[in-house]
């Protein structure tokens, strides 16, 4: 095992103890809420993406080509465009033999097989995520957890509910990610990056995960990037006429759904196009400008974090938010896997600048009170919500990081395997 990895597997906490009453109740009346949340909004507008590109290959037509001319006899109606807009299928052709295979299917089945896996996937996102609470943090985010499906917006704009294949990716990278923090070995967290990447091309920047969590990675993770680049390069030569109209559907959810998410880089490229600037390469200009400085920050606080300065509970929320803000389009479905990463992030940043542990709760409450109401303005409005709010939970992040003390490896285990005790 190379040097600096050895200690992973003992830095990550162990599963919360058996919750109380008042936990399970919580879980309870989550539950609940979801189930009436349902009855105003129809869950699944994602699936139903899904499922119509799904009946376009039954028929023996181009999903994307289809999809097209929806949106386009949408936007040339006259007068009012009441209703939501139609999405398009935007994920390249090389995922259609999935979809044809799963076509072949009863839809009934694989639509209650997929809402259970994507609920399974939502809950394995939340454990993962409690690994990283230390045992003095455990009895506040065991109350906190069951509030994940709530911070800002996740539930009031559909987010959770929208049936988004990005919640199994993400649960199965960070799972894999998970193994690779514990046991040293990161072979199928970069077998699962490059599967997502077949879905979401931008999923390749996770990566960056083993390549600052352990020696020895970057070998690796180039040849994991070239790969998912090469899948992509090489769908044009196979698929010609599906692939142009895929790029084609890309170009018409920037053009009619100006759906540019939620990173810095896509709220610059909508500002300039609601201008009429084109929004390419600016856009791309913008996301350098930052992401550069950005990668460089996180490598440096991997040095501290790979010399044992720092525990993988106070480096991997971090690392997470971090490799998130690497993402050039980053949508709510790929805050919502780390928002209670995040929200560990912003209760030790109170924490270390509250005089008490009230004043921190008060604190955090405030925030996630008032982002909320903010967020509830709209579906627009919670996006310039999620990148002001990421970058600043980073920025703190990275600042309590660094003014932590250098501290011995062995001082670190001791300090990480002892109940109650944190560095400060």
């Amino acid at each position: 095992m190379k040097a600096g990895e050895g200690r992973n597997r003992f830095e990550c906490s162990p599963g919360p103890h058996s919750p109380g009453p008042i936990v399970l109740a919580m879980w309870v009346a989550v539950v609940i809420a979801v189930a009436i949340w349902t009855h105003f909004e129809t869950p699944g507008w994602d699936v139903r993406v899904y499922v119509a590109a799904i009946h376009s290959l039954r028929a023996g037509h181009d999903p994307y080509a289809d999809a097209m001319a929806i949106q386009q006899a949408y936007h040339d109606r006259q007068g009012d465009l009441s209703g939501d807009p139609p999405y398009s299928y935007v994920y390249s052709p090389i995922t259609l033999p999935l979809l044809r295979a799963i076509g072949r299917a009863p839809l009934r089945l694989c639509g209650t097989v997929y809402w259970l896996v994507y609920i399974a996937s939502v809950l394995a996102s939340i454990w993962i995520a409690m690994q990283f609470v230390q045992e003095g943090e455990r009895h506040f985010f065991g109350y906190l957890a069951p509030a994940a499906a709530f911070f800002p917006g996740l539930l009031l704009n559909g987010t959770v509910l929208s049936g988004n294949v990005a919640y199994l990716l993400y649960a199965a990278a960070l799972c894999a990610a998970l193994a690779g923090w514990r046991r040293g070995v990161w072979g199928w967290f970069y077998a699962v990056v490059l599967l997502a990447s077949c879905v979401k091309a931008p999923l390749l920047s996770l990566v960056a995960i083993p390549v600052l969590s352990a020696r020895g990675q970057w070998r690796k993770a180039a040849l994991t990037i070239a790969a998912g680049i090469g899948l992509f390069v090489v769908q044009p030569l196979v698929w010609p006429s599906l692939f142009r109209n895929y790029l084609e559907a890309v170009d018409l959810q920037f053009l009619f759904n100006r759906d540019f998410g939620c990173s810095p880089a896509g709220l610059f490229s909508d500002a300039i196009f609601r201008m009429g600037v084109p929004y390419s390469p600016f856009g791309l200009l913008f996301y350098l400008f930052y992401a550069v400085p950005l990668f460089a920050v996180l490598l440096y606080l991997s040095g501290r974090y790979l010399r044992g300065d720092l525990t993988l509970n106070q480096w991997a929320p971090v690392l997470l938010a971090g490799v998130i803000l690497l993402n050039p389009r980053i949508m709510e479905y790929d805050v919502a896997p780390i928002t209670l990463p995040l929200a560990l992030i912003a209760w030790r940043f109170a924490v270390r600048t509250a005089s008490t542990t009230r004043g921190a709760a008060l604190y955090c409450a405030v925030v996630f009170g008032a982002t909320n109401a903010v967020a509830s303005y709209g579906w627009y409005i919670r996006k310039l919500v999620d990148a002001p709010l990421l970058v600043a939970i980073f920025a703190a992040g990275c600042w309590s990081l660094w003014k932590r003390p250098r501290t011995s490896n062995a001082a670190v285990l001791l300090l990480e395997t002892v109940p109650g005790t944190e560095i400060h």
